[in-house]
């Protein structure tokens, strides 16, 4: 019984630091930098971590705002990921539940990375003030950036980032507490350009060859594709350069950016092979030329139901925080503004519970104004299949993994949107944040007691593996930022 006192004894640290988190997390909401141009962030959150007697290493793995906080020595060795990228075009006053901004066309926080980023802060404090009582262990905090659309962990998995841990815990802000229990879409993201020949759209249209009507023909290739792929995967796209806005000439540049999804690496690999010969054949039919170039692939989430289980004794162990009157009133209006449909995530949660009583459960819980109850695990036979993506699937390849959800959105708050930016700064998301602190350091600590469960763990993530090789990123292609992707 003594050491699990200790355990919350070092979980007390979160609570005295506190305020300062919730600083930290208030000023990169204000920074709100997308990918891999998160400097202010990063040099926060770096500054904060040298401040509390960490070894940082800032520019880790030859990205500029990627770093590794570390304390402790020898083994076992625990990662803790953060992230702390932004969105574009999503700018939002804070705490206002309406949409408004004086600049509406600026970043923001759409998937609560401000959040994210501290919450696993607060982690790596709760577990070097264990490590400074002599227990044996290393905690390593990675920042890890270009998350949305840049798939910084993959950067880093190429340069081995992860290869020497014996597991990596990690969270998300969410509108539930839970533990995170299916894969997602491995994908591939790939611009392709079209060159043709300018001309006089009147006086010599014959002299033009338009890499628009390329583009345009690319893009109905690829629609009438989706008739033909597997039922898991996706295929998005933005076009991001039309050539001009002169109708009168005939358009010699046209750029668009391809997302390419699928459950697995070799899927959605094979799957962006056959939209390649879409490009070309478009290139072919109007005599323009097209050439391609991969920004960033992201790779299937692997389970680990050790981690998970573990994880989730942690959460129930700590349980949720205590919520306000006032923090019950503004989530509801919240609540009240989501889409039609915003509530499927919420449904997928109860459709994956194997248990009648848990679907029950989660049914009648569904019009609560706040989710201040945990999920139930159940450890599946076959794990679902997500049809988003994260780049902590590159990290899970690497070594186990676990990721914890919690709650720091009202019901129904559509992910990147302006109410997940809006309730950012709130008093309800920062107690999400610090719940999820306290969850991922318990795990940690006790991984790091019980190293029996770590060897579970790596037997596991063997098995699951199935013998597959980790697909990387090719070298030649380095971290784009998001502003010269035109």
């Amino acid at each position: 019984m003594k050491q699990e006192l200790d355990m919350h004894r070092y979980l007390a640290e979160i609570d005295e630091k506190a305020m300062p988190l919730r600083a930290l997390s208030d000023q990169i909401w204000e920074y709100a930098e997308t990918q891999f141009e998160e400097f202010q962030s990063a040099d926060a959150l770096c500054t904060f971590l040298e401040k509390e007697g960490f070894m940082v290493e800032r520019g880790a793995f030859d990205i500029k705002t990627a770093f590794t906080a570390t304390f402790g020595s020898g083994s076992p060795k625990i990662g803790i990921l953060g992230e702390f990228d932004a969105l574009s075009g999503l700018n939002q006053e804070a705490g206002v539940v309406r949409k408004e901004s004086d600049h509406p066309e600026a970043n923001g926080h759409g998937c609560g990375h401000n959040l994210l980023g501290v919450g696993s802060v607060a982690a790596a404090l709760a577990v070097k003030k264990y490590l400074e009582d002599g227990f044996p262990g290393t905690v390593t905090y990675f920042g890890c950036p270009g998350e949305e659309g840049g798939s910084g962990k993959a950067y880093m998995a190429r340069a081995g980032a992860f290869s020497e841990l014996d597991c990596a815990l990690t969270w998300h802000p969410s509108s539930l507490n839970m533990v995170y229990q299916n894969s997602s879409l491995a994908n591939f993201q790939v611009q392709f350009t079209f060159h043709g020949i300018s001309a006089h759209a009147a006086g010599s249209p014959e002299m033009g060859r338009s890499a628009l009507d390329a583009l345009e023909l690319m893009n109905v290739g690829a629609n009438f594709l989706r008739e033909h792929m597997i039922e898991k995967a996706r295929i998005h796209y933005a076009v991001t350069n039309t050539g001009g806005y002169s109708p009168n000439v005939v358009q010699n540049l046209a750029k668009a950016i391809y997302l390419v999804r699928a459950p697995r690496q070799d899927q959605a690999l094979e799957l962006l092979n056959r939209v390649k010969k879409i490009a070309e054949g478009a290139a072919l039919m109007t005599e323009t030329t097209v050439e391609h170039q991969m920004i960033k692939s992201c790779a299937n989430m692997i389970s680990n139901q050790v981690l998970e289980q573990a994880m989730f004794d942690s959460l129930t162990e700590i349980g949720t925080p205590g919520y306000t009157p006032e923090e019950y009133e503004l989530t509801q209006r919240y609540a009240e503004t989501a889409p039609k449909g915003a509530d499927r995530g919420y449904m997928d949660a109860v459709q994956e519970r194997l248990d009648p009583k848990n679907k029950r459960f989660l049914l009648e819980k569904k019009a609560d104004p706040l989710y201040d109850f945990i999920v139930p695990y159940e450890p599946m036979h076959l794990v679902r299949v997500e049809a988003g993506s994260t780049d902590v699937g590159d990290v899970s390849w690497m070594c186990p993994t676990a990721q914890l959800y919690a709650a720091t959105w009202a019901p129904g708050t559509p992910g990147h949107s302006w109410q997940v930016v809006s309730q950012g700064k709130s008093s309800h998301a920062h107690k999400g944040m610090l719940l999820a602190g306290k969850v991922i350091a318990l795990t940690a600590m006790r991984l790091m007691q019980q190293p029996e469960l770590l060897e579970q763990a790596k037997e596991e993530h063997t098995l699951a593996l199935q013998g597959q090789t980790y697909l990387p990123i090719p070298d030649e292609i380095h971290p784009v930022p998001l502003r010269t992707m035109s």
